[in-house]
C-alpha cells in the first residue's frame, strides 16, 4: 500500500520491470482510511506507464479485505490482477504465481 502510493507521488529514476503487490491494502474510498496516503481516484494515471502492475490477493484474506483488489483494479486499469480463491494474506506461503510472474519478466 506504502509503495505503491510512494511510486505515485515520486516515480522511480529508473525503469522498474513490475511491480508486485501482494495483499496489499487499498487507502482510500472504500478501502482502509489512512493519514500517511493522500488516497487518489486517478492511482493508475500516476504511475509511471512503463512498469507493469501485478496484483495477487487471496479471497481468504482476514488481514486486507478481499474487495481491496477490486478497489486497485478500478484505480490501476491495466493491472495484471490475481485473485487466489482460498488464499490467506500470506497466499498460504505459496508465492509460485507470483514467482512465475517475476520469471516472465527476466
Amino acid at each position: 500500500m506504502f509503495l505503491i502510493n510512494a511510486l505515485a507521488e515520486a516515480p522511480p529514476s529508473r525503469k522498474l520491470a513490475g511491480l508486485f503487490l501482494i495483499g496489499a491494502p487499498f487507502a482510500g474510498a472504500g478501502g482502509w482510511p489512512s493519514e500517511d496516503i493522500r488516497p487518489t481516484t486517478e492511482l493508475g494515471a500516476r504511475l509511471p506507464t512503463t512498469t507493469p502492475i501485478y496484483l495477487y490477493h487471496g479471497s481468504k484474506d482476514d488481514t486486507a479485505p478481499f474487495a481491496h483488489i477490486d478497489l486497485y483494479e478500478k484505480a490501476i486499469p491495466g493491472a495484471i490482477v490475481h485473485r487466489l480463491d482460498g488464499r490467506d494474506h500470506q497466499l498460504n506461503d505459496d508465492l509460485a504465481e507470483v514467482a512465475a510472474g517475476v520469471r516472465a519478466l527476466i
